[in-house]
């Protein structure tokens, strides 16, 4: 019997009205932990668990369209559309690139649309934003020639962009680009140009359950305890087309799934550095953090996590990563954000500092989950060339 089917399932909970909060927690970002919950039910937990693990989670538009008019759109005030920061809105037939905040009162804010890409935005639409800004390709969203090609994963074909560099001429170092829980590969494209001018190759990779490659066998996330192999596939695919060695950059679940490839993975010298963008070091602390913003009972936080558990059988130290960076042997550069609400900064703090020998930590604040380059493009691009120059 698995694990899955010992566990002894709590009742499912009838679905009552979600606070407000609950509904803007769960669009905080889809490369982050998506939490809606019916609190006060008996059911709590075993709701809790399933949408942590939920593949297939209803998208939710909690940001209302209030008003349009003269490259202006006035939208629900929430903690992430009142930041003036490039954000884009997201709504199910279209996509938008948000400027500046123009005004703001306690109920609404009015910004700047600098790009409609795709769909008519007009008053009454319900849409969420999101910290990618770009949409498509990386030809069509950053004028970057790309080819489509094809890693072979243990689950089937995992597509993926493999982007030439901009400079005369590529070395043989390769980038593997890996995004978050639930986000596109367009994730990459806000770092791609910087990438690119590297010098190096980048393979901008999917794994698996994502929307064009294979689903797992039990169609859930495993929170990087299984989706580290198709990163160690695309690996693969980098040494079988010519690469000496290569670097691992990961956003939010994509670091778990890279730091849950370095317990397995004996390198040998073929990893020369890694990136790390407010990645997941402690899903016990993210998880906590996450039921703590909506009021969730600890009790019922504590029985989500054992039975997040027992559906991936792992155990609860399995989720804490800080322990890997006494293996790290690279050069290692990460960002955090100290107002991350989606994932937990201080694990990642903590595992920076455990090791500042070989880890380097941009500290930023009022940026949010992955969205240091949003805060300021021109600092987080700096940062990053800088460290690829200099390993």
């Amino acid at each position: 019997m698995t694990a899955e089917a010992s566990a002894q399932p709590l009742p499912v909970p009838r679905i009552r009205k979600w606070p407000r909060r609950a509904a803007y927690a769960g669009v905080a970002g889809a490369a982050g932990l998506a939490v809606l919950l019916p609190t006060g039910t008996a059911g709590a937990a075993w709701y809790l668990a399933g949408q942590v693990l939920n593949v297939n989670a209803a998208r939710v538009y909690p940001v209302r369209v209030r008003a349009c008019a003269d490259s202006r759109v006035t939208l629900t005030r929430t903690p992430d559309t009142a930041r003036s920061i490039p954000l884009s809105f997201v709504w199910a037939t279209g996509h938008a690139r948000l400027g500046a905040v123009v005004t703001a009162d306690r109920a609404t804010v009015t910004r700047e649309v600098e790009l409609v890409e795709r769909g008519s935005l007009v008053a009454g639409l319900r849409g969420y934003t999101s910290g990618y800004v770009f949409e498509g390709d990386p030809l069509g969203a950053r004028g970057l020639p790309f080819e489509e090609v094809v890693v072979p994963g243990e689950l089937g074909a995992l597509p993926a962009w493999l982007v030439p560099p901009t400079t005369a001429a590529a070395d043989d170092t390769w980038i593997i680009a890996v995004h978050g829980r639930g986000a596109p590969r367009g994730e990459a494209l806000r770092a791609l140009p910087t990438l690119a001018a590297s010098g190096h190759r980048t393979l901008v990779v999917s794994y698996r359950n994502d929307a064009d490659a294979p689903p797992s066998p039990d169609r859930r996330f495993h929170l990087g305890h299984t989706e580290w192999r198709d990163v160690r596939a695309a690996i693969d695919y980098a040494r079988s087309s010519g690469a000496r060695d290569v670097i691992l950059m990961g956003w939010s679940m994509g670091g778990a799934a890279i730091l849950n490839l370095l317990r397995h993975w004996d390198h040998g010298g073929f990893l020369r550095a890694v990136v790390l963008d407010c990645p997941v070091v402690d899903w016990n602390a993210t998880l906590r953090m996450n039921a703590r913003q909506l009021n969730v009972p600890p009790v019922w936080t504590w029985t989500a996590l054992q039975l997040i558990c027992r559906r991936l059988g792992v155990r609860a130290v399995d989720l804490d990563y800080r322990p890997v960076a006494a293996r790290l042997d690279v050069p290692t550069l990460v960002y955090v954000d100290h107002d991350d609400r989606t994932v937990a900064p201080q694990p990642t703090i903590d595992f920076a500092r455990s090791a500042p020998d070989r880890i380097s930590l941009v500290e930023t604040r009022e940026a949010g989950h992955c969205r240091g380059w949003n805060l300021d493009p021109a600092a987080y691009e700096h940062r990053l060339t800088t460290f690829l120059q200099s390993v």
